[in-house]
């Protein structure tokens, strides 16, 4: 009697201590798996998606995507979308309308922002923006080699001097800005 409770006590101590390292190393190799499976971002499109979010309404980006140095940016198409994305926001349709036909607001934000995500990352070398508003779709792509061929200069000259190569001329001046729609961007 003695002999099978002790050779009971060591089967069950047996099975204790291996049966709880079998199934901790299952744990971590599902641990494993699950990591693998859900690969984190990329850190170009995480910091892609950061600068996109500092553009002109920034807050009004529903897309950002990236694929091979080409980045792909697109905006809401109206205030009730923009709400679905941030229903935090204090900001009313009036105030939303009023800040894209200000000043060409549509045009600033497409003209500015393409060169300016560039600018700030250096992998990107085209730009795609898509702005819905008011049934029409305004949309830009700006190539880096086709920008600095139009602009005269190297990238690296036009971002040592923002202001008088970019900024002034392309997106703060009316007729170089609508110059450089012409060139890059459309309205459907």
């Amino acid at each position: 009697m003695i002999k099978i409770r002790t050779l009971t006590l060591v089967i069950i101590g047996s099975f204790m201590i291996f049966g709880c390292g079998n199934f901790k190393k299952e744990n971590e190799t599902k641990t494993e798996e699950v990591q693998t499976e859900s690969e984190p971002k990329n850190e170009n499109l995480i910091n892609l998606e950061r600068e996109a979010s500092r553009l002109r309404a920034g807050g009004s980006i529903k897309m950002v995507e990236l694929d091979n140095g080409k980045a792909t940016i697109e905006y809401v198409k109206d205030y009730k979308e923009y709400k679905e994305l941030n229903p935090q926001s204090g900001l009313t349709k009036s105030s939303w309308e009023t800040y894209w036909e200000t000043s060409d607001g549509v045009q600033k934000a497409i003209v500015d922002g393409s060169v300016k995500l560039m600018k700030k990352l250096d992998y990107l070398n085209e730009v795609q923006i898509t702005i819905p508003y008011k049934r029409k779709i305004y949309s830009i792509d700006v190539e880096k080699t086709k920008l600095e061929k139009f602009i005269g200069s190297d990238f690296k000259t036009i971002i040592s001097d923002w202001d008088k190569k970019f900024s002034n001329p392309y997106v703060y001046n009316d007729n170089g800005r609508k110059k450089f729609f012409a060139e890059f961007g459309s309205t459907k």
